[in-house]
């Protein structure tokens, strides 16, 4: 007659409490599936616990998903890109007369441009606004510029394009009354007319 022999019957990993917990704060769709299958708990701690599992799970990605990105991360940033563009292409731009508030930064370009940049409290710079009055070369050379240093890899050719999109050069285009949007890498390029402010060309990023 053989010995009897007592074998410990292991628990398989999936239906351990550990697991479950470790999903749960790792990835809870897979916590709250096994807690579920485990059938730990009431009934109603688990709605509870799925609940708030869910709400853990789901809100940082709307956090993320709502939160535009600057387009630079502060005004020196955007002076460096500026500064380098302007080598680059060999214009006589320079940024003069520039006031600070506490939502904006406000520069000249010259007597027909003004830049608005629109910041945030850190002094992140999340919109471009370009203001330019009279119908001198320096707006259109201005517009240009901003799409150059906002979306460095496009060609000058890409560049043209975009202002062509924008229908810029399109004379049958009613300004007055449309404004044209154009999404080129996540950058969105605006362009209105006011009959008192002028030319009004914005620049931010989208989502």
């Amino acid at each position: 007659m053989q010995p009897e022999t007592n074998l410990k019957r292991r628990t398989p990993i999936f239906q351990k409490a550990w697991f479950m917990w470790f999903w749960l704060i790792v990835f809870p769709p897979v916590g709250i599936l096994l807690m579920w299958r485990q059938g730990r708990f009431t009934k109603v701690k688990r709605i509870v616990a799925t609940l708030i599992a869910t709400a853990y799970f789901v809100f940082p990605i709307i956090a993320v998903m709502t939160t535009t990105l600057p387009l630079y991360n502060n005004q020196k940033e955007f002076l460096v890109a500026f500064n380098k563009e302007v080598k680059e292409l060999k214009l006589p731009y320079s940024l003069e007369n520039v006031k600070k508030e506490d939502e904006t930064i406000t520069s000249k370009l010259n007597d027909d441009v003004t830049f608005i940049e629109n910041i945030d409290d850190n002094g992140a710079v999340h919109e471009l606004i370009m203001v330019g009055q009279g119908e001198g070369t320096d707006i259109v050379l201005s517009m240009g510029f901003l799409i150059g240093i906002t979306n460095p890899d496009l060609s000058q050719k890409d560049v043209g394009q975009v202002l062509k999109d924008l229908r810029l050069f399109d004379e049958s285009y009613k300004y007055q009354k449309n404004e044209t949007n154009v999404e080129k890498n996540k950058i969105r390029y605006n362009l209105k007319y006011d009959q008192d402010a002028g030319v009004i060309f914005s620049v931010s990023k989208v989502n």
